[in-house]
């Protein structure tokens, strides 16, 4: 088991709560909840067991409930999935009918709400895309991205198949995808990585405020020094066949410099290789844009999605055009297109249109903004820099007077502000992350970052009190 800090679980007595948006009625964890606890600590890896100690019973909205009266505000949306939030009843109504036909399976045999998903991610995309390929997960939808990429730079020279990722980056967990995830950590068990995927530095400081994306000529500089760097360490530039990024790194909500990506883009064309956005976090209005990277003022070939794409259901895909997508036979998938994601997603993505949540979520982010600057101002020798965009923000936490992220800290606040009503977003990197559904109330949404803001405050002070 790797070292961490570790949950209580043992119950102990919390004060009791009870406002309009949460609820603690019981010890934490519940007592009746630990036979269940229990029983997934000795039957799965410990990997699956180190998140807060609530037993979900059901997620309705923005709230979390569990089977002993307890409600959490939630600000994990399932990690960025839930985006027009839990259960939400146009999802629930399609799933239920598609299951009451039946109709659970279908393999890749033709299925009408296949094809009005794929028409309506159509629609939302940039109008030079006009083709989806339905996958299950992110990882997926990444390592396809990348088998495009090659595909596409091997019809031009068999030696174009170099990838270029960023250092701290994440594009899922498996071999491909983790490899050219910029985690050296992670890769550990690989034993020889791909050669052929190179990473440039993380572009953005993350112990600085976002004001540095919009330095648009050091941006451009930055990019112009990272690629005569990876000259010099042999590359040919013209075997590059694509790049892949997020518009935001999710450990951090870190934004890269908008003048990088600008001259990123104008390198790959130049070369005739393909930009990848990697949306699997980013997309679906999470960062106040339906897409991440329009931001950026870019176009890219390729997007990847997951996550909220379906809202609840594992489905992701890749976005493009025929010319990139209609390449290869093995582009298809057993579960890509099932029934009851398929069904899920279509009904989410017409919700998300409807209620127009891409543009609240933009407005809704100056509370974000707002609170965050009050944390920082408030622990200004713990929080050294804000960073996100929408509704995904993130707290750089640090020991004081140093640039090491605080990690057992953070992990202590989500444990407190837990007890307190709010479930939160482990990252075990030392950052305070937030990013609840898109249908959250403000009233909502203000008591949450309150209460992160609250928890910071007893855990230091208890924290000092041993000093």
């Amino acid at each position: 088991m790797s070292e961490e800090y570790l949950f209580h679980r043992q119950p102990k007595e919390v004060p009791l709560i009870e406002t309009k948006h949460r609820r603690i009625r019981t010890m934490i964890p519940v007592p009746e909840s630990m036979e269940i606890i229990e029983r997934s600590v000795k039957y799965e890896p410990w990997s699956m067991n180190h998140q807060l100690y609530a037993v979900w019973d059901k997620a309705v909205d923005y709230q979390v409930f569990d089977r002993w009266g307890n409600i959490w505000i939630d600000f994990s949306s399932g990690i960025f999935v839930t985006n027009t939030g839990h259960g939400n009843p146009a999802m629930v109504e399609a799933i239920r009918e598609m299951i009451d036909k039946p109709l659970l399976n279908s393999y890749y045999y033709f299925l009408e709400q296949r094809s009005l998903l794929s028409e309506q991610l159509v629609k939302m995309s940039p109008k030079h895309m006009d083709k989806v390929f339905l996958l299950t997960t992110g990882a997926e939808s990444t390592e396809c991205a990348m088998k495009l990429c090659r595909i596409r730079g091997r019809k031009k020279n068999p030696d174009k198949v170099g990838m270029l990722a960023f250092s701290g980056a994440f594009h899922g967990k498996t071999l491909g995808a983790q490899t050219m995830s910029g985690k050296p950590a992670a890769q550990a068990w690989i034993g020889r990585p791909d050669p052929y995927i190179y990473h440039l530095p993380c572009p953005t400081d993350p112990f600085r405020d976002m004001d540095q994306i919009y330095d648009e000529e050091a941006g451009r500089q930055k990019f112009q020094e990272d690629i005569e760097n990876l000259q010099k360490q042999g590359v040919d530039p013209d075997t590059i066949a694509g790049a892949i990024f997020e518009p935001y790194q999710g450990w951090a909500a870190l934004f890269y410099p908008i003048g990088y990506i600008k001259a990123l883009r104008e390198f790959l064309t130049e070369r005739g290789a393909l930009l990848v956005s990697d949306e699997v976090q980013a997309g679906f209005g999470r960062t106040g844009k339906l897409f991440g990277y329009e931001y950026y003022g870019v176009d890219v070939d390729l997007i990847c999605c997951g996550k909220a794409v379906s809202g609840a259901l594992p489905l992701s895909a890749v976005l493009g055009n025929r010319e990139i997508l209609d390449v290869d036979g093995s582009l298809n998938s057993t579960h890509g297109g099932s029934p009851l994601p398929v069904t899920s997603a279509l009904a989410n993505l017409k919700y998300l249109e409807a209620e127009h949540l891409v543009e609240k979520a933009k407005e809704k982010e100056k509370i974000l903004k707002e609170k965050f600057s009050e944390l920082k101002d408030r622990f200004p020798d713990r929080v050294v820099s804000i960073h996100g965009m929408g509704m995904a923000y993130a707290a750089i936490v640090v020991k004081p007077g140093t640039r090491e992220l605080d990690v057992e800290l953070v992990d202590r606040i989500i444990e407190r502000a837990f007890e307190k009503g709010l479930m939160s977003i482990r990252t075990m990197t030392g950052t305070i992350k937030v990013g609840p559904p898109l249908t959250i109330p403000e009233d909502a949404l203000i008591e949450g970052m309150d209460i992160v803001i609250e928890s910071m405050g007893e855990i230091i002070a208890e924290q000092d009190g041993r000093a």
